[in-house]
């Protein structure tokens, strides 16, 4: 049995408020990875997200007014960047060490987790959306993307973002072939 793995990028139909309410929550998600990474730059490279959970959990929320579970998500994203570049600089026969500052996240953006952060309603014609305020609902380019929702498809982690004032969401959606190599891709 295999896997395949496809990233769907939905583009999301946003009035004022819930743009300006995306905005605010990319932004501040994107503050707070960078503490992350300044305290992890700065603490010999702790990627155990548990670890830095339960270092830095309450300073987050507080300091960045994020909900539990975005906050929880800024320790898996700074470490995975951290991860990341590690496996690059293996490659060049180099550590973490090498770096001369933390790892910095310039994009507004931020991860939502599935039944969490975000979750489909409405028979699947509408993205329940949580913010630093409330969730919200909104609407969705979504015939395209029916048969990843239809309940075959695993959801996985989606990121948030904006490109050129279009606020997309990108899920990662992963099914389970007996035969992978009859299925076209």
């Amino acid at each position: 049995m295999q896997n395949l793995t496809k990233t769907i990028k939905i583009r999301l139909y946003v009035n004022a408020e819930q743009a300006a309410m995306f905005k605010q929550m990319s932004e501040q998600y994107r503050q707070a990875c960078n503490f992350v990474s300044q305290y992890i730059f700065d603490n010999d490279f702790e990627l155990n997200s548990a670890k830095l959970n339960k270092v830095l959990y309450r300073e987050v929320r507080y300091k960045f007014s994020l909900k539990s579970q975005l906050a929880q998500s800024t320790f898996r994203t700074a470490t995975a960047r951290y991860k990341a570049t590690q496996t690059q600089l293996v490659q060049k026969h180099e550590t973490l060490e090498w770096l001369f500052k933390p790892v910095l996240f310039r994009r507004p953006q931020c991860d939502l987790v599935r039944d969490r952060d975000y979750s489909f309603v409405e028979n699947s014609s509408l993205l329940s959306i949580n913010t630093l305020d409330k969730r919200t609902k909104v609407r969705f380019a979504g015939d395209f993307w029916s048969e990843y929702l239809d309940g075959s498809w695993k959801l996985g982690t989606a990121k948030l973002l904006n490109l050129k004032g279009i606020w997309y969401l990108h899920i990662p959606v992963t099914k389970n072939f007996e035969e992978f190599d009859k299925v076209l891709v």
